[in-house]
Order: structure tokens, then C-alpha cells, then sequence
């Protein structure tokens, strides 16, 4: 399965709305792939939950605990000619895009909680709620 930054986020940060059901969801998961893009991603998450008071060190405990979740990351010369072809079509930013060309390229799902791809991405999106009943 594709895991979309902030469903790692989410978890790893213990967010109260959506923590719990990432990190159950991260624990159904087979495998855990996502774009290498992702690490600079979730480093930039993890500054911006810096600022709303997580601190310094708090932030490089949950950048290092991801860095050994995944399974695999996927460099993203693999993806790029996809998913800057997706990003024309859709609309979406290459970052989003990149996370749905994995997706293809595994053929498997991408679990998100972002709206606006699982609306323009159906076939290779899920919704973190949906997958875990499922």
C-alpha cells in the first residue's frame, strides 16, 4: 500500500482527530511504500507541527521512528514522467501525483485522507476510514 505523508504524520505525531485511526490503518498494511519524495515531506511536516509546539527533538524522534516503517521508498526518478503527466491532466501538484503514479506502478491503493485526490483519483485512492473497515 502507498501511505501519503500526513497519514504518517497523523500517526507518528499522535494528531487527535486522525491519530489513532493512522496508526491502525499502518498496522493493517501489508507493506508500506511511498515516494522517496516523501522523507522531505514529512520533514517539513514535522517543522510545521515545530511551530504549534512540538519540539526540536520531539520532531527528529518522529522524522527517525518513520524512516524505519516503510518498506520500501520509491525513488522518484521511477515516478516522475507519470506523475508530471497526471499533475497536467488533474490539476494536482507533482507531490500529490507522485504519491498516485506509486500507486499504478504497484498497483495497489494509495491511503490518503485528502479529499480532493480521492475524488480525482478513485480508482488508485483510499481513504484511511474505508480501508480500515474493509
Amino acid at each position: 500500500m502507498i501511505i501519503d505523508t500526513m497519514v504518517m504524520a497523523y500517526a507518528l505525531l499522535g494528531v487527535p482527530e486522525y491519530g489513532e485511526e493512522s496508526i491502525a490503518a499502518l498496522h493493517k498494511a501489508d507493506a508500506l511504500y511511498s515516494p522517496a519524495s516523501v522523507q522531505a515531506e514529512l520533514l517539513n511536516v514535522v517543522w510545521q507541527y515545530g511551530k504549534r509546539g512540538v519540539t526540536a527533538q520531539r520532531a527528529a524522534e518522529v522524522y527517525d521512528d518513520a524512516s524505519r516503517l516503510w518498506t520500501k521508498l520509491i525513488p522518484v526518478e521511477r515516478l516522475w514522467p507519470e506523475a508530471l503527466s497526471l499533475a497536467f491532466s488533474s490539476g494536482h501538484s507533482p507531490y500529490d501525483t507522485l504519491f498516485v503514479a506509486a500507486a499504478r506502478m504497484y498497483h495497489t491503493s494509495l491511503l490518503t485522507y485528502d479529499q480532493k485526490l480521492l475524488t480525482s483519483f478513485p480508482d488508485e485512492t483510499v481513504h484511511v476510514g474505508t480501508f480500515l473497515r474493509t
